[in-house]
């Protein structure tokens, strides 16, 4: 019995490497855009579970406990990131538009782990970042992974970076919708993108996979809105505009303190994410909010429960 089964394994095997599966590619980009969306789904919804576990006990922690937690999570995380994973630096969309653009799809498991490890802990620890460019990259760099294991071809690479993109987001944010319009635009820079089909295929299956595991809770609960006179178009008009100046001000800032901060002695470099984690620990003083991600005060913000003073604080 055991010789007769070892006999059809080695069958198995043999046939196995007969095949090439760059001949079968068109046949299996769609079973892998399913595989690898779900487990880009069990991945994303891991880190934010781990996130929001550690940012959770921080709502209650002290004050001492607010300064240091963030300093120590910078700290640590810096060090990993310019010890073992310098290719994990950065917010993670930039860099996967480069792995996808100028990489030929590829970008190496070591750089998901160490986005993993390191976004976990400054995110955890309070720093005030966001889920959305550590997902995107991880998504993006198990496709890679994957495809490169598999021998896929170049093109059939690019192709599946886009899934775990979109696969990502809609694991990150429970967005499905937006998982797929923000990989057309901000990653492929084309909406008319000839893999718009495995991308939704992505966004919806990592989706299932959340809501499985967490459940279907939107991320923001938002009241019903009326519109009460038409000059309310006004007032979103400048909105609109006031948050376009914020944004194109805090990314102008970001960009100028990043040049600030690579100047500085080779040596230094991974101890200065740390500066970051001790500014936010000491705004953390007066405004606990700032720290982690935010999404409770947003929607505290959205249902009318915060000062618009705090806003301002948190703000700047």
């Amino acid at each position: 019995m055991g010789s007769g089964l070892g006999g059809i394994s080695t069958l198995l095997r043999r046939r196995l490497a007969r095949v090439d599966l760059r001949e079968h590619e068109d046949k299996i980009l769609l079973l892998l855009a399913l595989v690898i969306s779900a487990v880009v789904g069990l991945i994303v919804v891991a880190f934010v579970a781990v996130t929001e576990r550690l940012g959770s006990i921080l709502l209650t922690a002290g004050a001492w406990q607010r300064v240091f937690s963030p300093f120590a999570g910078s700290l640590v995380g810096g060090w990993l990131l310019f010890k073992f994973f310098p290719e994990a630096r950065g917010s993670g969309i930039p860099q996967t538009r480069v792995a996808l653009v100028l990489q030929k799809g590829i970008i190496g498991l070591r750089t998901v782990l160490g986005k993993f490890i390191c976004s976990s802990i400054s995110l955890g620890s309070g720093v005030a970042l966001g889920r959305e460019g550590p997902s995107v990259h991880i998504g993006a760099g198990i496709a890679s992974f994957v495809g490169r294991r598999l021998g896929l071809s170049e093109g059939h690479l690019r192709s599946l970076i886009p899934v775990g993109t979109a696969a990502a987001v809609a694991a990150a944010f429970n967005t499905p919708l937006a998982a797929v319009l923000f990989t057309l635009e901000e990653i492929l820079a084309d909406l008319d993108a000839r893999v718009v089909g495995s991308v939704v295929i992505g966004a919806a299956t990592s989706w299932i996979v959340l809501r499985l595991i967490l459940g279907d809770e939107p991320l923001f609960h938002v009241p019903a809105y009326q519109l009460v006179h038409p000059l309310e178009f006004l007032i979103y008009a400048l909105l609109g505009v006031l948050g376009g100046l914020a944004s194109t001000a805090f990314v102008k800032l970001l960009i100028w303190q990043r040049s600030v901060f690579l100047k500085t002695p080779r040596r230094w470099q991974p101890f200065t994410p740390a500066v970051g984690g001790l500014t936010v620990g000491l705004l953390a003083l007066a405004a606990p909010g700032v720290l982690g991600v935010g999404y409770n005060l947003v929607s505290d913000a959205l249902n009318g429960q915060m000062a618009l003073k705090m806003m301002l604080l948190l703000l700047f």
